[in-house]
């Protein structure tokens, strides 16, 4: 179970994800659909990330270490540069829609 949470907004459950290794993403959309969006899309348990302009550098951190109610991405799931990518496209992306659930 992974998603991206904030540290000062944590304590949301995680849900189930699809684990990958790093260097199997497709792109920081795929990382975000196959691990984040289920809880940080608008509507999800966790905090939306999406359009808030968040510094890539706090994103990562929290992805790579995690914070309480989410585990962390490993360097094995996702590398550094598939990270970066991550926490670049995360931190520019504008918000997101409101899913129904």
């Amino acid at each position: 179970m992974r998603a991206l949470a904030l540290l000062a907004l944590a304590g949301m459950g995680a849900a189930p994800a699809l684990a990958q290794s790093a260097g199997q993403w497709r792109g920081p959309a795929h990382i975000w659909a196959s691990s984040c969006g289920y809880c940080h899309d608008a509507g999800g348990p966790g905090p939306v990330l999406k359009g808030r302009k968040l510094d890539p550098a706090l994103i990562a951190t929290v992805v790579r270490n995690g914070v309480p109610g989410m585990p962390n991405f490993h360097a094995a799931e996702i590398d550094e540069r598939e990270l970066a990518t991550l926490a670049r496209w995360v931190s520019a992306a504008p918000p997101s829609a409101v899913k129904a659930r």
